[in-house]
């Protein structure tokens, strides 16, 4: 079987630092690489680290994180060996403004046609994410809800 590489969506990342949200075990194996099916690489975007802070520190968390936890949490993702955190540059905006326009994307859904275009910059075909049906009928993407019932 042929290893796949796949990035991990911000929402992955918040839940595996949530001890208490019942998608905490799926989603720190999939950050520890214990749950990968494919055996391939694992990818993050300074995107979806950036992403984390108003998560982790807004009204949607009870009680939000203090701003040192989620520093330290952010911190302690981008430190993880054996994930590769890829940088957004202007190749990356200018590929997801197209997708936008493309597809006709407005405000915050700008931000999945940057990770889109993140992972078509270096081959990534499979995303891991709750929000599967954010990157339906895009070529080229697997979109993967692990924490859908089979």
């Amino acid at each position: 079987m042929a290893t796949v590489s796949a990035l991990l969506d911000t929402n992955v990342l918040i839940y595996a630092t949530l001890t208490e949200d019942p998608r905490y075990p799926i989603a720190r194996a999939l950050l520890l690489g214990e749950q990968s099916p494919a055996g391939g690489e694992l990818f993050i975007s300074v995107q979806n680290l950036a992403e984390m802070w108003p998560n982790l520190t807004g009204p949607k968390l009870n009680p939000p994180d203090s701003p040192a936890v989620a520093r330290a949490k952010i911190e302690s993702i981008a430190r993880l060996p054996h994930l590769t955190v890829l940088p957004v540059d202007w190749d990356t905006v200018r590929h997801a403004t197209q997708l936008c326009e493309e597809r006709n994307v407005r405000r915050q859904d700008y931000f999945d046609m940057q990770l889109v275009a993140v992972m078509r910059q270096h081959r990534i075909r499979r995303i891991y994410t709750e929000n599967a049906a954010d990157f339906k009928g895009l070529d080229g993407i697997e979109a993967v809800n692990p924490f859908a019932k089979a």
